[in-house]
């Protein structure tokens, strides 16, 4: 009896041992199994999407997006600037010249305030990038498609935003490169301008209908200015974004030279702002500025408010044009991706040269070539030779 019950113990325990090491041996190969179609799966969707870090966490994004949405101008200016086209966009009332013959055929949203997101659902978007100015919509937005709001909000940041929107897009180097033209730029700038770039305090003025204000550091073109290597007046040698200045205190915009814009986000207010510029101009006060009684106070258009790689390059050809006395279509820069075929590095700088190329405005490449002798031009310390 007690062998019999040892022998059915014995049987059991095999058995038990038996189903164990069967259902370990299975389980193992469960995991193999799963773990390869997981790392399948991870290996499948890193090559068609990739994450990005943005002002409202991490989002999803396609690899390769064929149909983005621009929530703000700001945002239409990088995709363009990165060499990619939006199917719908906000729209400036008064396009920039340096965008007009960029935006053919691509679908009007509405104001920055409140893009139509009805327009945006029947565009079928795959990306939808904007600032943190559209944060309120985030939610709604993030239905539709991956969004990817911007980390950076004040617009001094611009440099770093377009990174962040080159990453969603995928074109990270290209974005690398166009901030290596615009410090290439800059440095031509500050070649050219010698000595006297200490010497030329920048004051930057605007008009609006109302009032006027000066702009400090922090802001797009207080970034540029400083990049340029360009000092400030004491009035505006200071951080934060601007101020407000009374008709007493007119010698705060007083500098070696006055840059100065009209204030107006549509017709009427931009009329207004050019009537209030008269008036500053008809008034004694300003006419004793040391910048207006040697005409160093220039007008320039609203791109110097920012805020994106396309208004800078725009800056810095007023910069060229306005500080330095050499054509500003003489110094503009060239990379790898504008470079002509019939252009070649050939040398050293000569000086009176008079063939020039003709730039594709604010960006660096060229569209001609203007006719002159000899076939050889300067550019910021490097000459180039036209090949027949």
């Amino acid at each position: 009896m007690i062998r019999t019950m040892h022998r059915s113990i014995t049987r059991m325990l095999l058995v038990i041992i038996t189903l164990i090491w069967v259902f370990a041996c299975n389980s193992s190969t469960i995991e193999r199994v799963a773990g390869s179609a997981n790392n399948n799966v991870e290996l499948q969707r890193s090559s068609t999407t990739h994450i990005v870090e943005h002002g409202m966490g991490k989002t999803e994004v396609p690899a390769q997006p064929s149909r983005i949405i621009a929530l703000d101008e700001y945002t239409l200016e990088c995709i363009l600037a990165l060499q990619s086209k939006p199917v719908g966009s906000v729209m400036f009332e008064t396009m920039p010249s340096y965008l007009q013959d960029k935006t053919a055929g691509i679908e009007n949203l509405g104001s920055e305030g409140e893009p139509s997101l009805e327009k945006i659902l029947a565009l079928q978007p795959d990306l939808i990038l904007g600032t943190m100015y559209h944060q309120q919509t985030y939610s709604q937005l993030s239905q539709i498609a991956p969004t990817v709001l911007t980390l950076h909000k004040d617009i001094k940041d611009w440099k770093a935003a377009l990174l962040n929107f080159a990453e969603a897009l995928g074109k990270t180097a290209a974005a690398e490169q166009i901030l290596q033209d615009y410090n290439n730029r800059l440095e031509i700038f500050k070649t050219q301008m010698g000595s006297r770039l200490k010497q030329t305090k920048v004051s930057v003025v605007r008009v609006y209908p109302t009032h006027i204000s000066l702009y400090l550091k922090d802001v797009f073109i207080g970034t540029i200015l400083d990049d340029a290597g360009l000092p400030r007046p004491p009035a505006q040698d200071k951080s934060g974004a601007a101020y407000e200045i009374s008709r007493e205190r007119i010698r705060d915009a007083d500098g070696d030279v006055i840059f100065m814009w009209t204030y107006g986000y549509n017709q009427q207010r931009q009329q207004e702002a050019q009537a209030a510029l008269e008036q500053l101009k008809a008034d004694p006060l300003w006419s004793q500025l040391d910048a207006v009684q040697q005409g160093k106070v220039y007008q320039v258009p609203g791109y110097w408010i920012g805020a994106g790689p396309l208004a800078a390059n725009a800056v810095i050809d007023d910069l060229f044009r306005y500080l330095v006395d050499q054509p500003v279509t003489s110094l503009q820069p060239f990379s790898a991706a504008h470079r002509p075929e019939r252009l070649k590095q050939a040398g050293a700088y000569r000086q009176g040269v008079q063939a020039f190329a003709a730039p594709t405005p604010h960006t660096g490449g060229f569209e001609e070539l203007r006719a002159g002798s000899p076939q050889n031009w300067g550019l910021g310390g490097t000459s180039f030779t036209l090949l027949e």
